[in-house]
Order: C-alpha cells, then structure tokens, then sequence
C-alpha cells in the first residue's frame, strides 16, 4: 500500500492546534483549556470506575444474560458513559480543528458540568420513581450532554459553510453521522425516562402507542433499547471517524487511502441506517428480522447487529488497518507506532468480542440459551458483561487514550504506555474467552487472568494520567497536511 510521505519527525509536534487547545475559551477561568478538560475527564473516569466496585462488581452484575438490568447500575454506569462521551467531543473539535469560538466555548463548559452532574446523580439515583433529587441532578447532566452534541454538530456545519478541507474529507462526514446518530439516540433515552417516571402523562404518549399496536410498557421497553443500542454504536462511529483522521487519513494515496475510503463509507452508511432502524424498532413494531437461522428459529443473527457489527464495526476496522500504513518519514516502521497500533489493536479486540463472539453465541442459542436453562445459560451471562463492559466500552475508549496519548504526551513516554495497553487489553481478552468459554466459574481462572489484564491496562491511563497532564510535556500533533483528494 502506498502512503505520501513527509519530512517531519516524531519529535516535530508543532502546530497552531496549540493555541487552541491551550486557549481558555472562557478569559475569567484560563485554567479551564481543553487540554487541561481532557485529563480532568480521563482522571475522573479512573477514579469513578474504581468506585463502581462498590455499587456492582463487574464479574457479579448480571444473574443472568436474560435479566433485567437493575437501575441503580445502569445509572451509576452513565456517569461513565457521559464522561467518555464528553472526553470524544473534546478530541472532536481538537482533531477537526473546529474553528468556532462558540462551539468549543459551549463544549468544554458542558462537558465539565455533565461529567460531574450526571456522575453525582449516579450515585445516589437508585429507583424509579423514588429517587427524586438525584435523579434530577443526573437530567441536568443528560440536558447538557444534548447541549454538547448540538454544538459539535453546529460546529460542523460551521466548518461546512466555511468550506474548510477537512470539510470535505470522508472522516468529517463519517463523523457527523456519528454525532447525530447520537443525539437522536438520547433524545429516545428522555422519552423512555419520562415514561418510567410519569407514565400516560400526557396522555397522548399511551394513544400513540396504542395507534401502533404496543402497550405503554412496550414502547418503553423499545425505546431504551434503541437507545442503548444505538448509543454505544453512534460513539464508535465517530471515535474512529476522529481516529483516521489524526492517524494520517490524509496523508495515504493508492491502495491504502481505497482501503480507507472503503471503511468511512460503510462507517457513515451504517451510522445513517441504524439511525433510521433505532428509531423505527423505538417508536413502532418494526423487527429489522433474524437470518442465518436454525432450530426452528432459535438460533439466528438479529438484523441490527447485522447493521451495526457488519457496517460500523467492521468498517471501521478496515479504515483504522488501513491507516497503520502512513509513516512520518521513510525510516519509521510499524514498531515506532505503539500508540497507533495499541487504538488500532483495541479496536480489533472490541470486534472480536463483539462480533465474532457474539454472532458464534447467537447461531448457537440452543446451547447458549439466554437467560434460560440451556446447558451454557451461566456462560451466556458472563458474556452480557464481557461484551459491554469491555468490549463496547473499555476497548473504544481505550482507543480515545491513544488519541490523547498521542497529542499530548512527550514521544519519549508513548511507547511504554502504548505497549501497556496492548499488552493489557490482549491479557483481559484471553481471560474474558476463558471466562465465556471454558470456565465461567466466578473466581476461576477467566476471572483470574481478566482481572490481571485490567490491572495492566489500568498502568497504561495512570502514565496517560502522569507524563500527560501532571508533568506538562505534551505537544499536539502535527495538523494534517491539506487533502490532496477532496473525498
């Protein structure tokens, strides 16, 4: 694969991105930048994942793979979700190099307020109803969350209008696909919050639903479905949509930049589709279907996870190999990427676990069986877990730190936390296979191994946490040159 080559070396991290990530967007608080935001975000993240141990061991959380989700878990998770979401807006106008002062100054204050508020109200928001104030607390942080997906989508269109060339690149769309996917998606978690609080109120919520054929609880029901879905898969088409773009999208030529184009476009495709899907299977009975099915019926691939697995995930891994080509002079190799090849390996660990595993689970329901009493039911259980906790979200936002990683701590420190990650990440795959697929047995050696890679990757964001944000040596990357092509 062919890549254009350039003169700078890793060392050469200047650019006018400096400015505007050290510039304070608002003069009365100049500590408030959004490179000091970033780190603020991930810290806050380590800190918060360490006390969901107390609200719900993340190897005990699900009984079983047919189980209600309890609340009080569900919410305190948000408080993560958010922040996470928050750190991805962050790198957006970073990597996109929006150029509004109004979008990142409406950014960075409602990513610091919906981190914090929706993490507190998590907390204590254990029921509904019941948990009045809380649960009010953590609306305020869900309101400023809309409030920071408006903006980064005002600050596109912003960029669109200005004819900027990252404007018009494949990454950009991709990107804001991603962001409106995601947007629409928290806009049915409200309507499925209100209806769990208020009910038929107003009562023109339980008419609709009665007008399609679904009861108030299974509107409900379809609504926080779509939105978890469609979420989780709205976040990752726009993380590596960024991700290509500061990898050196622009930079790669013939084969490789195809390669790329080809990944974006199912990327962009599928974040388009799920939408309309997500919000059709929330707001009606529409069943997107079963295929390659078998016993009956039982086993078979549900057609969103076709979508999303096929389009999204599997695009995206094609988008982000193809970019491991791009070397910043010609005596670099693939080694002098650690931090590249530790998103990129994260990336593929979140499609192994998610669409290969997942898919050998459903075309195997029989055996598995979930939340039944089929012969692997305790596997399918440990499996709800290993592909949200990790696989949906640990390994996408590990490929957010190595964004960060590589934007703002020295070169001299990456390659150890690079290779931490991956190291890390691979050690808690095996022992999430372990855990699925051989011995489910709570403190058996799955538990054992996975908990060990956890420690590891945690290693990875505490140097993340050390050489970048309490020692100062990070320079941005170098802006990317402008596109050669206009796609």
């Amino acid at each position: 694969m062919a890549v254009q080559s350039t003169a700078q070396g890793p060392s050469d991290r200047h650019s006018p991105l400096s400015t505007q990530e050290d510039e304070p967007p608002f003069g009365r608080f100049p500590w408030l930048t959004q490179r000091h935001l970033i780190f603020f975000v991930i810290g806050w993240l380590v800190l918060f994942a360490l006390g969901s141990l107390l609200v719900s061991n993340p190897f005990q959380s699900e009984s079983s793979a047919g189980a209600t989700p309890d609340y009080w878990r569900v919410m305190y998770l948000h408080g993560l979700l958010i922040g996470m979401v928050g750190l991805l807006a962050l790198l957006t106008c970073s990597v996109l190099q929006l150029t509004s002062r109004h979008t990142r100054a409406l950014i960075v204050g409602g990513v610091l307020f919906a981190t914090i508020v929706t993490a507190i109200g998590g907390i204590w928001d254990r029921q509904i109803p019941g948990a009045e104030v809380p649960m009010w607390v953590q609306i305020l942080g869900f309101f400023a969350l809309d409030e920071i997906l408006i903006a980064l989508l005002v600050g596109l269109v912003v960029e669109w209008r200005r004819r900027t060339p990252v404007s018009r690149t494949l990454p950009f769309w991709a990107a804001g696909l991603g962001a409106t996917s995601m947007l629409v998606a928290a806009l049915m978690g409200h309507l499925a919050g209100w209806i769990l609080e208020f009910g038929d109120t107003p009562g023109v919520i339980g008419s609709y639903a009665a007008s399609v054929g679904l009861s108030l609880d299974d509107l409900s029901a379809n609504l926080i479905g779509s939105h978890s879905h469609e979420m989780v898969v709205g976040v990752m088409a726009l993380t590596v949509a960024i991700a290509v773009r500061q990898f050196g999208y622009e930079r790669l030529a013939g084969a490789a930049r195809r390669v790329a184009q080809l990944g974006l476009t199912m990327v962009a495709a599928g974040a388009a589709l799920m939408t309309v899907m997500y919000v059709a299977m929330g707001f009606t009975t529409f069943d997107p279907g079963t295929y390659f099915t078998s016993a009956g019926g039982t086993n078979g691939i549900a057609g969103d996870d076709i979508v999303t697995g096929v389009l999204v995930m599997t695009g995206g891994l094609i988008a982000l190999v193809s970019v491991l080509f791009v070397a910043r002079n010609q005596a670099e190799t693939m080694a002098g990427h650690p931090v590249r090849l530790a998103a990129v390996w994260s990336w593929v660990l979140s499609f192994v676990t998610v669409v290969v595993a997942g898919y050998a689970i459903e075309l195997n329901e029989v055996h598995f069986g979930a939340g039944g009493a089929a012969p692997a039911a305790v596997n399918d259980a440990v499996y709800t877990w290993l592909h949200q906790d990790i696989g949906l979200f640990l390994m996408p936002a590990l490929v957010l730190v190595m964004l960060v990683v590589e934007r703002f701590v020295a070169p001299r420190h990456q390659g150890w936390i690079g290779w931490a990650a991956i190291v890390g990440s691979t050690v808690t795959f095996v022992g999430g296979l372990i855990f699925v697929f051989v011995n489910p047995a709570l403190h058996g050696p799955g538990y054992d191994v996975t908990t060990v890679g956890l420690l590891v990757v945690g290693l990875a964001l505490l140097g993340t946490m050390w050489w970048g944000a309490l020692h100062a040596l990070a320079q941005p990357m170098p802006a990317a040159p402008p596109a050669h092509h206009p796609v």
